[in-house]
C-alpha cells in the first residue's frame, strides 16, 4: 500500500515538474517575441514612407472582414475616429478632426458629405495589436513630434493620445483633448 501510494506521489511530482518546464519554455518563447518586437520598433524608420516597417505583421492587425481598403492602402485600424475636443461650423457642433489609421500612416481630415478626406498624414513608426484588440500606435509629427495612440484599458471605442513614444511617462504625457472615440458612421 505504501508502495502504490510512494509511487503515485512520484508520478505526480514528476508530471508537475515537466508541466513547469513546459510552460517556463513557452513563456521564455513569448517573451523572446516581444523583445525581438520591441528591437525591430527601436530601429531608425527609413526615409520611404511607402516601405515602412511595423511591429505587426497585417494578418494580426486586421482580419478579412475588418479590413477596408482606401486609395492609400489598407485601414490597419478598423473604422473611422473622430476628436474628443469640438468646434463650431455652420452653426453646428462637430468633432475638429477625424482620423484613419493605414498600414504606414495615421491621417487626419474631416468629413465632407459622411466621406472621409484627408488633410494630412503622420508616419507611423510602430503599430502593435494584441489579442485582445488593444492596439498601441506610435506616430511622430513634425510640428508635435512623437506621439502614442493606445487603446483605453475601460472601452476599446477610446483611444487614448500620449505625447511621447515612453510608457513610463505616460501618466505625464497624457492629453484628454486629443484623444479620439471611435464613430458611428
Amino acid at each position: 500500500m505504501k508502495r502504490i501510494l510512494i509511487l503515485s506521489l512520484s508520478a505526480v511530482l514528476v508530471l508537475g515538474i515537466a508541466g513547469c518546464q513546459a510552460n517556463q519554455e513557452a513563456t521564455l518563447a513569448t517573451q523572446a517575441a516581444d523583445i525581438q518586437i520591441a528591437t525591430e520598433s527601436q530601429t531608425e524608420p527609413s526615409a520611404d514612407a511607402d516601405k515602412a516597417k511595423t511591429s505587426a505583421k497585417p494578418s494580426e492587425t486586421s482580419s478579412a472582414a475588418t479590413t477596408e481598403t482606401t486609395a492609400n492602402g489598407d485601414i490597419a485600424v478598423p473604422g473611422t475616429w473622430q476628436s474628443a475636443s469640438m468646434v463650431e461650423k455652420d452653426g453646428k457642433s462637430e468633432p475638429e478632426f477625424y482620423v484613419r489609421f493605414t498600414r504606414t500612416e495615421i491621417q487626419y481630415g474631416h468629413m465632407n458629405e459622411g466621406e472621409f478626406v484627408n488633410d494630412r498624414s503622420d508616419r507611423i513608426s510602430r503599430i502593435d495589436r494584441n489579442i485582445e484588440g488593444y492596439y498601441l500606435i506610435q506616430a511622430e509629427s513634425a510640428k508635435t513630434g512623437k506621439y502614442t495612440f493606445k487603446t483605453s484599458k475601460d472601452d476599446t471605442g477610446i483611444m487614448e493620445y500620449y505625447t511621447t513614444w515612453d510608457e513610463n511617462e505616460f501618466a505625464d504625457k497624457y492629453v484628454g483633448g486629443s484623444s479620439i472615440s471611435k464613430c458611428n458612421l
